[in-house]
């Protein structure tokens, strides 16, 4: 098949021909033979309109200027563009100074053809796709809905080359998701680390924040997601998501700050550091389990232990004061004579637990201020952020390569997508 167009100023029409095909013998097809060709059909109109897209943006002149510099036009020459629609190729001008060296493509210019042969919604849709799936799966992926033969290694590079400028710009540019359909009243910060396999280097962890913005009613509006590869220090994570949370939270300078996390001493130091003036709440799932633990400890396995952290787990979310009447319930069996000295040793360790985190386990009186209890918001982004993309049967990472498509995967999964092509668009491509 091959199409051809006619356009009219005047009437404002585009008529497209379609030439070597048989509408007829479509028809008499299978419903899904015809619906193939009807794809095969717009790919050859999206390569033909793509070419004259591309024309209109060529330039003829005999001089231009670039950078303050003339270059003179040199032969045409055929120019082979990698399009949604498959590779189109059509001649153009290139241009060159007197000096010699580099040449300049006009055309390549104005329609920012920044990707190598890409065209820039094919980076798009090749970036936007490779954050949530390998490069293997992305070229099915385009064979089967676009009829397109892209191999897994041109998808990988060319989805590097957009990672890279999410990394560069992390900071410089603020991304924003749509407007939160109600007033921002709390806003939740929370980190995490989670393990990603390295080449040669096993498993190590990965961080992942999240802020996240809550209603008066306790609604949760919005979440974002922050990564980084691992590294020893967790420096670069600790910019990253502070100069990000600073930002958000002057976008809503009346929202409460809520620090979330587990007992991981990091998170607190961090925690402390960054956000004394924050309401900081251990979460709820973590200490349940250190009093399933003490509960154990006490009774051993069985019904009895059951029952008891069934019952203290209540106490301890609902009961205001819950998390002393628990510690003095605590050291009552830790006193009592008949623990040996192993269930002594574990019990000290949970009431030593209890005893640092009180403050952060007012749960209760958080809870009655519409405060969230849990880091499962957090939890769950190390799992969306990191593993669902990063630990696939066989994956081993680089750091220089698994950055780019973290910070292409934290993007799309904050809904921040939109506003980062826009300026690449804008300032980038």
């Amino acid at each position: 098949m091959k199409a051809s167009l006619n356009t009219s100023a005047v009437t404002n029409e585009l008529t497209i021909t379609i030439q070597g095909l048989n509408w007829d013998d479509i028809e008499q097809a299978s419903f899904y033979e015809g619906e193939v060709q009807v794809r095969d059909l717009l790919k050859v109109i999206g390569q033909e309109l793509t070419v004259h897209l591309l024309h209109s943006k060529a330039v003829d002149a005999p001089t231009v200027k670039w950078e303050g510099e003339t270059y003179y036009r040199k032969e045409t020459s055929l120019g082979h563009y990698q399009t949604l629609y498959g590779e189109v190729v059509l001649s153009r001008h290139l241009y060159q100074s007197s000096a010699g060296g580099a040449t300049l493509c006009p055309l390549e210019l104005h329609c920012q053809l920044s990707f190598g042969a890409a065209t820039p919604l094919l980076a798009e849709v090749v970036s936007f796709k490779l954050a949530s799936a390998p490069a293997g799966e992305v070229a099915q992926d385009l064979a089967k809905s676009h009829g397109l033969s892209l191999s897994a290694t041109y998808l990988h590079h060319l989805a590097q080359q957009v990672g890279q400028i999410a990394v560069e710009k992390h900071e410089a540019w603020h991304l924003q998701a749509a407007a939160a359909p109600a007033p921002v009243a709390l806003i939740a910060t929370g980190v995490d680390g989670t393990t990603m396999p390295l080449v040669n280097e096993a498993y190590k962890e990965a961080m992942c924040g999240t802020v996240a913005l809550y209603d008066q009613a306790g609604k949760r509006l919005h979440t974002e997601y922050l990564g980084t590869m691992p590294e020893a220090g967790k420096a670069t994570f600790a910019q990253r998501f502070t100069t990000r949370v600073t930002w958000v939270k002057a976008c809503y300078p009346n929202a409460l700050h809520v620090c979330l996390g587990d007992g991981a001493p990091w998170n607190w130091d961090f925690f402390a550091t960054h956000y004394p003036e924050a309401v900081w709440v251990l979460d709820f799932y973590h200490a349940a389990t250190h009093l399933h633990t003490a509960a154990e400890a006490i009774f051993g396995k069985g019904t009895e232990a059951e029952a008891y952290y069934e019952r203290w787990r209540t106490t301890l979310r609902d009961e205001e004061g819950g998390v002393a009447r628990l510690l003095r319930s605590l050291l009552y069996y830790r006193n009592r004579a008949g623990l040996s000295a192993s269930a002594q040793r574990a019990l000290d360790t949970e009431l030593n637990y209890f005893r640092q985190h009180a403050e952060w386990m007012q749960y209760a009186d958080f809870r009655a201020a519409g405060l969230p209890i849990g880091s499962g918001v957090t939890e769950a982004g190390c799992k969306e952020l990191v593993k669902a993309r990063f630990c696939r049967s066989g994956m081993r990472w680089k750091r220089a390569s698994g950055a780019p498509l973290l910070q292409l995967r934290a993007i799309k999964l904050s809904q921040h997508w939109d506003s980062f092509w826009s300026k690449v668009m804008r300032y980038a491509a």
